[in-house]
């Protein structure tokens, strides 16, 4: 599992996390807007009945765990990569990473969604810059397999292998842009290469790409407390148990009404008290429920 963050609620953005949690990782996406973070969970429920129809998602469980975070330290402060998905604007791109550069891991991979911007000017403020370059998702993100690579001045050879090696494990494959304009298919090549991807999923998985065997359930499978006995079954080794805004405590609160259990009782208590969401569906916290491990 690799921990990474989204930033963007817009549709690409939205996208994009949906595909990486699905994949296993661990995924916080973070927005100013809180309107766009209310949006997420509907928009990851509306791209999971799409897959459903064309056969991909065997399953009743969501794409993966995704976490909305409306403070922008806590969507960055441990990931291993931060992918950005906002507006084509160069002084906010600029603003953005330089910022990210600073609160996040300084291991951290920092990549750029721009169609047109150049990476290099991006990431100029940015702590670190041979940890930066330019990665764009082809659209639809679910189904086409190529992944746009733009490599900035500084880029080292150490960030483009450890973006190889996680694409790669995803079935996704890495080309470089070539020239000053990005890859944008067509309508009918999208269509095309979508129906020859689905056929090789499905021929390659047995019918159907979202089966049991890999994707992390959305609600941790127990916002329950398991028995010892099924506790491996239950929460396997790589599920994610710490609090997921401070990462230093344990998961221990359980938010009403919803009854997701993703925070420490400390953070949990702080969310309800800024009057924010739950990190997962967004549904207002109305009060926590300390909850005691055996």
């Amino acid at each position: 599992m690799v921990r990474i963050a989204v930033i963007g609620c817009g549709s690409m953005g939205v996208r994009i996390a949906g595909e990486l949690a699905y994949h296993g990782h661990r995924v916080k996406i973070y927005d100013q807007n809180k309107d766009a973070l209310n949006k997420v969970f509907s928009r990851l429920q509306e791209d999971r009945s799409m897959l459903q129809k064309d056969g991909l998602l065997a399953q009743e469980n969501f794409l993966g765990q995704v976490l909305c975070m409306s403070i922008l330290e806590e969507a960055v402060n441990d990931a291993e990569f931060v992918f950005e998905a906002v507006i084509e604007d160069m002084s906010v791109k600029k603003d953005l990473f330089e910022r990210v550069s600073h609160l996040c891991r300084e291991d951290a991979i920092l990549a750029t969604n721009t169609l047109y911007l150049d990476v290099t000017t991006v990431m100029e403020n940015v702590h670190k810059p041979e940890r930066c370059l330019g990665l764009r998702f082809l659209f639809p993100v679910y189904y086409i397999p190529e992944v746009e690579v733009m490599a900035g001045k500084f880029t080292s050879t150490g960030t483009i292998e450890r973006v190889r090696a996680m694409l790669e494990r995803m079935g996704k494959t890495m080309f470089f842009r070539s020239g000053d304009h990005p890859r944008i298919l067509s309508e009918e090549q999208r269509e095309e290469r979508k129906q020859a991807r689905l056929e090789q999923l499905k021929n390659s998985s047995g019918g159907g790409l979202y089966t049991d065997k890999n994707i992390p359930p959305l609600f941790h499978k127990g916002n329950r407390q398991p028995s010892r006995d099924d506790e491996d079954s239950i929460l396997p080794a790589e599920m994610d148990r710490d609090c997921a805004i401070c990462m230093a405590r344990v998961r221990d609160c359980l938010l009403n009404p919803c009854h997701h259990m993703v925070t420490c009782h400390t953070c949990g208590k702080m969310l309800q008290e800024r009057h924010d969401s739950c990190p997962i569906c967004r549904i207002d916290i109305v009060d926590t429920v300390r909850v005691y491990h055996s």
